[in-house]
C-alpha cells in the first residue's frame, strides 16, 4: 500500500469532507449539513476567533493598566521616611519572599506641608534613625506604589486567560445549544416519518 503522502489529493479532500460532513451524500438530511456548517463554524471560531480576542484583550488590558501606573506615577511621588524605632521582627515569615517586612512608626516630609507620621513598611530589624523610601499622594497620606512590570505583566495574563475561556465557553454553549434544536428537529421529523410510514409496516392502515 502507498504512504499518506502518496495518496491522490482529491482522496485526501474527500475523506476531510466526509469527517466535517460535506460529502455528496443523498442520505443526509439538511439538518445533517446544517450541522456540518456548525462544526466547521465552530473550528474556525476556535481556530481564529478566540486567539484574536486572547490578543485584543490583552493589548486592552496592557493599554490600561499601563495608563493607570502612569497616571499614578503622575499624581504621586517618592519621598524618604524616617523610622523613629527599631523594626521588630514578627515571627512570620513572607511566603513571597525572603526579605521579612514588619510595620515601624516613622516620619516623612511632604513637600510644601509639615512633616507627617505613621506606620510604614520596613526590613525586620531596621535601627531607629534609618531610613525607607515611601509613595505619598498629594495630600501628604502614604499611598500604594505604582504597579511594577511583574504587576502589569500578571494583570494582563489573568485579563487574556480570562478572555480565552469566556470565549471558548461562549462558542462550545453556542454549538451545544444549536445541536441540540437540530436534534429536536431531527426526532420531530423522524415522529411525523414514523407516523405516516408505521402503519403500512403494522398493517394498520387509516
Amino acid at each position: 500500500m502507498g504512504s499518506p503522502k502518496a495518496r491522490p489529493l482529491g482522496t485526501r479532500r474527500a475523506r476531510c469532507a466526509r469527517r466535517l460532513g460535506f460529502e455528496r451524500n443523498l442520505l443526509r438530511r439538511r439538518t445533517d449539513r446544517i450541522e456540518a456548517v456548525i462544526r466547521l463554524v465552530t473550528i474556525v471560531l476556535f481556530v481564529v476567533a478566540v486567539p484574536i480576542a486572547v490578543i485584543a484583550v490583552g493589548r486592552q488590558a496592557d493599554h490600561l493598566t499601563l495608563h493607570q501606573a502612569q497616571a499614578q506615577q503622575a499624581r504621586e511621588h517618592q519621598v524618604t521616611a524616617v523610622l523613629l524605632q527599631q523594626a521588630q521582627a514578627t515571627g512570620v515569615p513572607d511566603p513571597y519572599t525572603s526579605i521579612q517586612v514588619t510595620s515601624v512608626l516613622a516620619r516623612w516630609q511632604p513637600p510644601g506641608r509639615p512633616s507627617r507620621s505613621g506606620q510604614v513598611l520596613a526590613s525586620a530589624g531596621a535601627r531607629a534613625g534609618s531610613t525607607v523610601t515611601i509613595w505619598i499622594n498629594a495630600s501628604g497620606a502614604l499611598a500604594s506604589p505604582p504597579p511594577d512590570h511583574r504587576d502589569i505583566v500578571g494583570d494582563v495574563t489573568v485579563a487574556a486567560v480570562t478572555a480565552g475561556l469566556l470565549a471558548s465557553l461562549l462558542v462550545l454553549g453556542t454549538n451545544a445549544l444549536s445541536r441540540r434544536a437540530l436534534d429536536r428537529r431531527r426526532l420531530n421529523a423522524w415522529d411525523a416519518e414514523w407516523r405516516a410510514t408505521g402503519p403500512r409496516w403494522t398493517g394498520r392502515r387509516g
